[in-house]
């Protein structure tokens, strides 16, 4: 109680009150463009957190978050181009409403469903935290190494058929946080007679260089594409003004799903792997299947865009649930975020409620006022989102967006090797884009090697270089049979889709 009421007080800070309003108005900003996301958002941002207390620029980053997430759905309605991946599925029913002349309704939908899944989606992270937290206690190195292992496979396996590019993504983050000094033997490895690499890769130049620097060059050859081509870059403006809004009783009367919706959301979210854009997809389809009026979805229908927007902002919260309290991300969002606690000495282990309990809770109230500003800022967005959408130079914004990437990851450490750092990485980025290997495993597997690497030998030391003891722990069993299920569950599953779709004959 002492903590809660600690954090509660540090939050109220007007200085950290301001931070959450600018993060947001910052995050519905990048999220509405096409081409960016809240982790490159987050990204961006975090340097510049550096001389801010550690409130202060979690509560901002945040607000990014939250705003960046929201922000998606802005593009996605007006101009059916969705500014981030959560909001892909809610382009399906908001477009079709605008051109039925229902444009302000549309984004006052999604507002109002944004902010009742982050309403719910903090209420879940709350609640469920602290009780994970505390089982968590109980969790040593060689229960910590198949417990990696096993969001190693979530990750890995959700990105379906490309789970072979999900493997080979998570063993290149590997090797890049194996660049460094030896954390047990002090011996250096991976540094090629380059002194500055026996400090190892810094995480937030390597996190802008991942996500940030293949936008940036895909945004301004696009731009330069186009002007070649002497095409605009503009698309035909809609005036959101003239046309009718949702008021907050019309939203209410879709009470019901809007809770399933953000509940089951919420759920999806705390499931490493997953993340906000399967969450709104999932959402989408059993809004359709348990609607009245299932042939509207695709064609205008309200409740698909309340569906979308309400799971995937659900997915907020509780995506810091096992960020916290295992210290492992489920997300390249919140993997990104992880880099950000790091920098401001908040570490994610079970032990963070003991260790930065004012500091936790200041974070779940930030949640909520973030929530909670976010109506008068999407308000404000939405009055003027056609100007900010309509009128942007894609090649001035990304050329900005770059000197941002430079400036940021020099201020890090004060040094042009974080520069280069953060260059060399959104080159190979760019290269491993163009292979359509995914950046989110790679940042992932980044964080979590050196975690995995310490208790599998931290293990070793304990049970005398006994490998059997990472499987004799109950919990431990408990995990790798987890992981057993995780990866063999599609492999039989279209084993026994082929033996049906073949069945065997008995010859007479």
């Amino acid at each position: 109680m002492e903590d809660l009421l600690m954090g509660f007080i540090n939050i109220m800070a007007w200085n950290n009150l301001l931070a959450i309003g600018i993060g947001l108005c910052m995050g519905v900003i990048i999220g509405c463009l096409p081409g960016l996301s809240p982790s490159m958002a987050i990204a961006l941002a975090t340097p510049f957190t550096i001389e801010m207390s550690a409130i202060t620029g979690i509560a901002f980053l945040l607000g990014v978050y939250k705003g960046g997430v929201y922000g998606g759905s802005i593009s996605a309605i007006l101009i059916a181009t969705p500014g981030t991946p959560e909001s892909a599925a809610t382009l399906l029913d908001g477009y079709p409403m605008v051109k039925q002349g229902k444009a302000k309704k549309a984004l006052s939908a999604a507002l109002y469903a944004s902010i009742s899944g982050d309403m719910v989606g903090t209420v879940l992270l709350v609640c469920a935290a602290p009780v994970v937290a505390a089982m968590a206690l109980k969790i040593g190195p060689v229960e910590m190494v198949p417990l990696i292992v096993f969001a190693f496979a979530v990750i890995i396996i959700s990105l379906e058929n490309n789970w072979t590019k999900g493997f080979l993504a998570a063993c290149i983050g590997s090797l890049v946080a194996m660049i460094g000094v030896d954390p047990m033997e002090g011996s250096s490895r991976f540094v090629f007679n380059f002194f500055e690499l026996n400090e190892g890769i810094s995480l937030i130049p390597f996190l802008v260089g991942l996500f940030a620097i293949p936008e940036v060059i895909g945004g301004i050859l696009e731009s330069w594409h186009r002007k070649k081509n002497k095409e605009s870059n503009k698309e035909t403006p809609i005036d959101v003004s003239q046309s009718e809004g949702l008021t907050l009783k019309e939203f209410l009367q879709h009470w019901k799903l809007t809770l399933k919706s953000a509940i089951i959301g919420g759920g999806i979210g705390a499931m490493p792997g997953l993340g906000s854009t399967a969450a709104a997809f999932t959402c989408y389809a059993l809004a359709k299947r348990s609607s009245k009026t299932p042939e509207k979805f695709g064609n205008g229908s309200i409740e698909g865009v309340i569906a979308c927007e309400t799971g995937n902002n659900g997915t907020c919260g509780p995506a810091l649930i096992p960020l916290l309290t295992l210290g492992i991300p489920g997300s390249s969002t919140a993997a990104v975020l992880y880099g950000s606690l790091m920098m401001h000495d908040i570490v994610p282990s079970p032990r963070i409620f003991i260790e930065h309990g004012p500091a936790v809770y200041a974070l779940f109230i930030s949640l909520i006022i973030g929530a909670i500003l976010l109506y008068p800022v999407g308000k404000f967005f939405i009055k003027y989102a056609s100007k900010l959408i309509y009128k942007v130079d894609r090649g001035v914004l990304f050329g900005g967006i770059f000197l941002l990437c430079l400036t940021g990851s020099y201020a890090v450490g004060n040094s042009m090797f974080a520069v280069v750092t953060m260059l060399v990485a959104g080159f190979l980025s760019s290269i491993l884009r163009q292979f359509h290997i995914p950046q989110g495993p790679i940042l992932i597997a980044f964080i979590l090697e050196p975690i995995l690497e310490r208790s599998f030998r931290q293990g070793l030391i304990m049970s005398g270089n006994d490998i059997f003891a990472f499987f004799t722990s109950p919990l431990a069993g408990a995990f790798w049979i987890c992981c057993l299920v995780i990866l063999l569950y599609r492999p039989v599953k279209q084993m026994l889709k082929k033996d049906n779709g073949n069945p065997q004959t008995i010859p007479s």
